[in-house]
């Protein structure tokens, strides 16, 4: 049966009528209340304010998950011989639409690890000794470990251009990158919305840079889908990959891969398995068995994003975050790290001059400080070690209050080092 018909068919009419209903209660509700708050699965009592590390699932896009499961296991051969190709291609054409992509060049990967380590490792054979792979100093931590490691294999030299953080404008991430391409560089690999700081690259003045340069480029769009509106057939990168549990409201394990097509005979999946040969799409689509819940759930996580308000839910995150930035400087009396224009959901604030570590071990400092926030004052955020400093980076989501941030720049202002000290001391002893 075609995907779409079992979307309207007697088995899925709860989820669509429950869909219909969350519609309602975001168009009455404010976003933080009660009522949107029931919606997840969220523990009760708790400051849950890092929405972007792994997102969180609504109810309802778990019940559209777990209506898949089912189906696969009433006969699983059918279910993955014969259904799943075409479900799972009919499934991505809803993303590659909500993209403003083309289906052709998409493929589901399980998060936008596995993605950038699909192009990586497709294309370091081209790579040698000699050749510099240029990123930046703002690169994921696991993207810069996959680059590292394809630098062992091949004797490649890895580039990390130094972008400033705090930041003025955007001019200052371009100009860096373009400073530090040489006549040896061979790939960008560049973050759209980066991790550890939180800002909105100009990545369309990246790519164009890089094709000037006659350089392929790869953007890691792990946090851009649905915290910005994507147009990835006008950004014309080589290839972009991204997640959609963080910010688009999918189960966790469902990410894209688009390759331009000129690139699509020579990128592979991490995993080589019966596709091997046959094109990009028969590759990607099966990497060998495995749960495909939540690549098949996405068409419900885009009901539920669509209900929320979409465009309006985007607007109101930024103008939050920058907000509660505003907030945190205000309160913490610590600078403003970049223009609001390269804040979406996420803003990373520096902590206050009277929490700063004086040992070299700013890693274990964070981590600890993290452990504090959370089972002593049951705030779930980010603590980051970056660029000589400590960062806290909260994230706005439908079911945050403002009550919730406000008590995190109080308990920030009131806490005292030894607090922070005591915490790595007992996680030594441990």
């Amino acid at each position: 049966m075609p995907y779409n018909n079992v979307r309207k068919g007697r088995d899925f009419e709860v989820i669509n009528s429950e869909i219909h209903r969350i519609e309602t209660v975001f168009s009455s509700s404010q976003y933080g209340s009660k009522r949107i708050q029931q919606l997840f699965l969220i523990e009760d009592n708790i400051n849950f304010l890092n929405n972007g590390s792994f997102g969180a699932t609504p109810r309802i896009v778990l019940s559209a998950q777990q209506f898949w499961r089912e189906k696969m296991e009433m006969q699983p051969i059918r279910f993955m011989t014969k259904e799943l190709p075409i479900y799972q291609r009919s499934a991505l054409a809803l993303l590659a639409n909500f993209l403003h992509a083309d289906v052709s060049s998409m493929a589901f990967v399980q998060n936008a690890t596995t993605g950038m380590n699909a192009v990586i490792r497709s294309q370091m054979m081209k790579w040698s000794a000699g050749d510099e792979i240029l990123t930046t100093n703002h690169v994921y931590g696991a993207v810069r470990n996959t680059l590292l490691y394809v630098a062992s294999c091949t004797h490649a030299t890895i580039i990390e251009a130094s972008i400033p953080f705090p930041i003025m404008n955007e001019q200052q991430i371009v100009q860096a990158i373009e400073s530090a391409i040489t006549d040896k560089t061979v790939f960008l690999c560049i973050d759209h919305i980066t991790s550890p700081s939180g800002i909105i690259f100009p990545i369309k003045q990246i790519i164009e840079l890089a094709h000037s340069k006659g350089i392929p480029i790869l953007v890691d769009g792990a946090h851009a889908p649905g915290m910005i509106d994507l147009y990835i057939e006008d950004l014309q990168p080589d290839w972009y990959t991204g997640n959609c549990h963080k910010w688009l409201f999918a189960p966790k394990g469902c990410a894209f891969l688009w390759t331009h097509p000129k690139h699509q005979k020579d990128t592979h999946p991490t995993v080589i398995s019966h596709g091997y040969l046959l094109g990009y799409i028969q590759e990607f689509d099966w990497t060998g068995t495995n749960d495909f819940s939540a690549y098949l759930s996405i068409s419900t996580a885009l009901d539920f994003y669509a209900a929320t308000g979409a465009a309006t839910l985007r607007a109101y995150q930024s103008q939050k975050a920058i907000e509660i930035r505003n907030l945190l400087s205000s309160v913490w009396n610590t600078p403003l790290a970049s223009p609001d224009s390269m804040i979406g959901s996420l803003a990373a604030q520096q902590i206050p001059s009277h929490l700063w570590p004086d040992i070299q071990d700013h890693q274990a400092y964070a981590e600890a400080l993290h452990d504090v926030l959370w089972e002593k004052y049951a705030i779930e955020v980010p603590v980051i070690a970056f660029s000589k400093t400590i960062w806290i980076r909260i994230s706005v989501q439908v079911f945050n209050t403002d009550e919730q941030y406000h008590y995190l720049a109080e308990v920030i202002k009131k806490m005292r080092k030894k607090e922070i000290l005591a915490m790595m001391k007992s996680k030594n002893q441990a």
